[in-house]
This record gives C-alpha cells, sequence and structure tokens, in this order.
C-alpha cells in the first residue's frame, strides 16, 4: 500500500510539470513549485529506495536510499542504463520483464541481484507503475526497491532449523516459560512412543520413570534458572509402553532481551543401543582378559617400535618377572647375544611376512635360557598401518628334553640296528655254510644209504625173510623222510634271502590259481570253494603265491575226511583291520596247543593220519614277519 500510494503522488505531481508552460497564471506556478518542493522534500527522505527510468531502461532519478543501497553517488548512475548495476543472470530477467512491464502499466514481486560499488551483492524486489501522459505517451517509471537479503538468509536459516528440527537424530522438545510442551520433533515420538498431540500442553514429567529423585529435579531446575541456564547430564525416563530407557538430556533456557525466559528447549539421546554397546565391549573386553590371562602359555604383546605393551600372567611366571618389570621393554632385554640375532632378524620380516613361527631361548631372570616357541601375528590400525604383533610363547623345554632323549634312542637304535645287522650277517653266512652242508654233507651219506639199501633189495630181496624185507623198506623210507626234511629246510632258510619284488597283486587270481591246482591233483575229491572276488594288495607275487598254497593245500589236506568240504578266502575285519583269511571245516586242533601251529617241524596231527613235514606253516609266518619289515 505504501508504495502505491507514493506511486499515486508521484504521478499526481508529476503530471501538471510535464504542462507547465502552457499559458498558467503565476500565482499556480507558484503553487505547484511549493508542492515539488514538498513532494522532492519526502521523496528523498523516504525509507525505501526508489528510481525512474526512461523508455529504454535509463536512470532518470533515484533517491537517497535506492544510493545507499547500491553504495553509489547520483551523479555516476543518472542516464546509465539499470542494468549495468545487476548481476549477467539479473540483466537477462529484466530484458524480459521490461518489455511486460511496459506493456502492462505495472510489476509487483519481481526479484532482481544487484551488483554494488564495492563488489558485494543484494537481492532486491522491484514494485512499480508506468507514469503516461493524457494521450498515453510513455513518460517514465516508478518503482520502489525493497532489499530482501538479510531476509531471505532469515528464512534461508529458518527452513534450515526447521529441517534439523525435522531431521535431527536427537530428540528435541520445547516448552513454554510455564514448562508445558509447546512442539516436539519427530524423533520424540520414535523415541518415546507419545504422538505430538498427545504431549503438546502437558509438563514433560510425563516421561518420568521414578529413578531420579526429588533432589535430582531441584539440582536440574537450580541449573537452568540459574545465569548459566543450562543443565546436561544422564537420565533414565519412561517411554509411552512403560519401559524404561537411557538418554543423555541437555536443557537450555532460552531468554529474551530483557533476560526473561520464554521457553526451554530440550534435547535428549536414546542411550539404549550405547549402553549395550558398551556393556557388550565390557563383557568382550572381560572374556578377552580371562582368555588372555588363563592362555595355557604366554602372551606377550609388542608394540610397533617393539616395546613391550602388555603381557599375561603366564609369561611373568615363565620368565620369573613382574608385569612392572616387563611393560616397556624389548624382548632383546630377556636374550643373550645369539638369540638377541634371531630376533632382530624376525623384526626385520614384520614389514614383508604377516605370521612368523620360530624358536627362541628367552633368559630367567635367574640367568638361565629356556627353549620357547614364538609364534607372532601383526596387528594392524584401521589404516593398514603396522600397530603392534601378538605372540604366544610356549615352553618347549619339555619337548627339547624328549627330543634330546629321542635322539640318544635314536642313535642307540642304530647302533643295536648295527650290531644286529652285523650279526644277521653272520647268521647268513652260518646260515649258508649249513645249507652247503646240508646239501653236500648230508645228502652223500643218504644217497650211500638210498643207493645200497636198493642194491641190497634187488640183489639180496630174495634171501630176507620178511622182517628183513620191513626192516630194508623202513631204512629206505626213512632215508626218503630225510630228504624231504633236507628239501624243506633248505627251502625255508632260501626265505630270509630273497629279495622281494612289492607290486599290485590280484589276490583273488592267485587263490583260484591255486585252487584249480590243488584240484587237479585230486579231481575225485569233492569240495566247495567259496573265494571272494576283486580281492587286490600289494606285496611279492612268488611270496604270496607259497602262502596261499601253504594255507589252501593245508585246507585241502585237513577236509580230506569231510564229506561236505568247504574251503574259504575272503577279507575280513580283526581287532580294528582289515585282514585276509582262509577257513574250512576240516580237522581242528587243541587250542592249547596253538603257540605251536606256526612253529618248524611242529605237527598237531599224526602223519598216518594227515601227511606232511610241519614246515608249511612255519613258511607262511617267516614271509608274512618279512612284510612287516
Amino acid at each position: 500500500m505504501p508504495i502505491r500510494l507514493f506511486s499515486a503522488l508521484r504521478q499526481r505531481l508529476l503530471t501538471p510539470l510535464v504542462r507547465l508552460g502552457g499559458g498558467m497564471p503565476v500565482h499556480q506556478q507558484a503553487a505547484l513549485r511549493e508542492s515539488e518542493r514538498h513532494f522532492r522534500a519526502m521523496y528523498e527522505l523516504a525509507p525505501l529506495a526508489y528510481q525512474s527510468l526512461d523508455a529504454a531502461g535509463g536512470i532518470l532519478d533515484v533517491n537517497a536510499a535506492w544510493l545507499e543501497l547500491f553504495l553509489r553517488h547520483k551523479e555516476e548512475v543518472i542516464g546509465r542504463f539499470i542494468g549495468d548495476f545487476l548481476t549477467e543472470a539479473s540483466q537477462a530477467v529484466l530484458d524480459e520483464r521490461f518489455v511486460s512491464f511496459k506493456r502492462d502499466n505495472h510489476t509487483e514481486g519481481n526479484v532482481f541481484e544487484i551488483v554494488r560499488s564495492d563488489g558485494t551483492r543484494r537481492l532486491v524486489t522491484v514494485n512499480g507503475r508506468v507514469a503516461r501522459g493524457d494521450d498515453g505517451t510513455f513518460l517514465c517509471t516508478h518503482c520502489i526497491l525493497t532489499d530482501i537479503t538479510e531476509r531471505l538468509e532469515q528464512e534461508r536459516q529458518l527452513r534450515l532449523a526447521a529441517s534439523v528440527f525435522e531431521h535431527a537424530n536427537e530428540a528435541i522438545a520445547i516448552t513454554d516459560a510455564n514448562a508445558n510442551i509447546v512442539t516436539v520433533s519427530p524423533r520424540f515420538t520414535e523415541i518415546t512412543g507419545y504422538a505430538p498431540e498427545e504431549v503438546i500442553g502437558r509438563n514433560p514429567r510425563i516421561l518420568q520413570s521414578g529413578r531420579q529423585d526429588a533432589a535430582f529435579y531441584r539440582a536440574m531446575w537450580s541449573a537452568l534458572t540459574s545465569d548459566q541456564g543450562h543443565w546436561s547430564g544422564q537420565i533414565r525416563n519412561m517411554r509411552k509402553d512403560g519401559s524404561h530407557y537411557p538418554e543423555w538430556l541437555s536443557v537450555s533456557a532460552v531468554r529474551n532481551d530483557a533476560g526473561v525466559t520464554t521457553n526451554y528447549v530440550a534435547i535428549f539421546t536414546d542411550l539404549s543401543e550405547r549402553v549395550a554397546a558398551e556393556q557388550a565391549i565390557r563383557a568382550s573386553e572381560q572374556r578377552y582378559r580371562t582368555m588372555f590371562e588363563s592362555a595355557p602359555e604366554g602372551v606377550w604383546i609388542i608394540g610397533a617400535d617393539a616395546r613391550t605393551l602388555e603381557v599375561n600372567q603366564h609369561l611373568c611366571d615363565l620368565l620369573g618377572y613382574a608385569r612392572e618389570d616387563l611393560l616397556g621393554k624389548e624382548p632383546t632385554d630377556f636374550t643373550d647375544a645369539e638369540n638377541t640375532r634371531i630376533f632382530e632378524e624376525q623384526k626385520n620380516r614384520r614389514e614383508t611376512t604377516h605370521r612368523r613361527d620360530y624358536e627362541i631361548a628367552l633368559r630367567h631372570r635367574d640367568g638361565h635360557n629356556i627353549p620357547v616357541h614364538f609364534s607372532a601375528t601383526n596387528l594392524y590400525d584401521e589404516g593398514g598401518t603396522l600397530a603392534a604383533a601378538l605372540a604366544f610363547v610356549t615352553d618347549i623345554s619339555e619337548r627339547k628334553m624328549h627330543e634330546r632323549e629321542m635322539r640318544r634312542l635314536y642313535e642307540e637304535l642304530e647302533q643295536r640296528v648295527a650290531e644286529r645287522t652285523r650279526a644277521l650277517q653272520t647268521a647268513n653266512r652260518e646260515l649258508e655254510a649249513f645249507s652247503y652242508s646240508v646239501s653236500h654233507d648230508l645228502r652223500a651219506p643218504l644217497r650211500a644209504i638210498n643207493g645200497f639199501s636198493h642194491a641190497l633189495e634187488e640183489e639180496y630181496g630174495s634171501l630176507l625173510d620178511d622182517n628183513g624185507k620191513s626192516y630194508l623198506s623202513r631204512v629206505r623210507a626213512g632215508s626218503e623222510r630225510m630228504g624231504e626234511l633236507i628239501d624243506d629246510i633248505l627251502e625255508l632258510s632260501q626265505l630270509s634271502r630273497r629279495e622281494m619284488d612289492i607290486v599290485p597283486l590280484d589276490l583273488s587270481a592267485l587263490a583260484n590259481d591255486v585252487a584249480r591246482e590243488l584240484h587237479d591233483g585230486e579231481p575225485l575229491r569233492k569240495v566247495e570253494w567259496i573265494l571272494a572276488p576283486g580281492l587286490r594288495a600289494r606285496g611279492d607275487a612268488v611270496l604270496l603265491r607259497v602262502v596261499l598254497m601253504n594255507l589252501l593245500g593245508n585246507a585241502w589236506k585237513y577236509t580230506a575226511r569231510c564229506v561236505r568240504a568247504k574251503i574259504e578266502f575272503g577279507l575280513g575285519e580283526t581287532q580294528g583291520h582289515q585282514a585276509f583269511f582262509v577257513r574250512d571245516n576240516g580237522a581242528g586242533f587243541d587250542m592249547a596247543h596253538v603257540g605251536k601251529l606256526f612253529g618248524a617241524f611242529q605237527r598237531l596231527h599224526s602223519p598216518a593220519d594227515y601227511p606232511g613235514n610241519g614246515i608249511g606253516l612255519a613258511t607262511v609266518a617267516r614271509i608274512a614277519f618279512y612284510f612287516t619289515l
């Protein structure tokens, strides 16, 4: 309204001036000049900036408020284009709006950014009217400029404050001077559960949990009503649902220029998660401390500068020092020269090796060295920089003692093996001599006995009575029996001198070959063979064939008197291990003599019932023993 009145007044006063000189009486001209003088005084003293432009936008006139706004002198602006005092963006707006301004004869609320003489910028609104003659001819513009820079900044600050109020992570409650709530932020509702309409007009005591006594609140209000006008601290309040929660509360008194309290602003943060996190951290620290102290080995935390940051009691006990004696010291303070060199070498590997395991000796407080296993792992900060090393120190004194004992026993064993090897070599030489003696020295008499007994039977058999013939037959049978025993002894002795050739074998196929060979020797016998297929093993083919020939041959021999003989070969489990077996339903033996079963020349049945020399199972036992070497 003041702008329109001001424009109308100027239009009314200026319009007669245009027609001045048209024969106006002198007293009227004097009155007009007086009126213009009053207008000029009012125009110059007006608090609002005024400008008048011609049709091209040139400045015709400005008042003192305009010059103060632009920081200009009147002589430097009159006649200049108004756009010269605008920013480039506002000049573009002016080009468009000035045309419509002249067409519509008025403009309101246009915002332009001006550039003052010191280079600073201000935002202004322009409201104006166009002055025209009686015939409608354009005379000039009358415009009022209002500086809105501070207002816009205040509005921005208000919007920012509103945004902060709406989106703050902390809850905000504002009360009047009587402590009645006038507004709350959305976060207030999220934390307490109260909607704004449920708390506005009410006292914040609705949030009290009863965990703070009256003295607590008296101290709070004493601080708020003091010159400081502020209180903050941790408090426990109650939500709408009755649950309690910890919060950090900060309350400030808002006072006007006269120092009178007009409002209170309370800002609080729900500490539930933080308190829970702190409790979890304390529990974690306690667990860490418990594990740290109860670890069955020494724990040594060494900083990047190689100085001790922390140790557990086990390490203190191991080295004989108190914890205070170790903190701040370097590991090399507890080693001799040789082990210091080891530590230095490992320290130089920290940048390239994340974990280092090595053995070293630490010096006990009493001066003796303790062999330990040192396992160090790098610890890094958030930036990836080496911060410390965590080392587990294990006393290996007992292990070292056992290792020394093992070395002693190993050396002793090697010595015994060497002695046994020499004894075995001597025994083998004696066995070879014995074998030679058996094969040559014993066979010669047997051949003589066999030869002369045969000649005696052929040339003088007719002269012998029945007893003589029987004696002669027994002599020949005995010599033949002796020859068989010599062959068995030689075969058994040769097993110990044979080199084994270990290869993968099909035992099922080998067993089938032996069974076929036994059956071919006595084709009329009826035997049920149950030979498991697909049985494979690694061994010497010749020796394993000897084993199967003896075991299956025994089964074949001792089932000779069975009506329905059955012989099995398969794979079973005994004492937690898999083992091959041969089983039959033939003649058994007295378990009291089981210890003799695999002895040489040991027989559990009469030769008259089951022929043999008692050497087969001894051969099997010897082969089995060789496979264990």
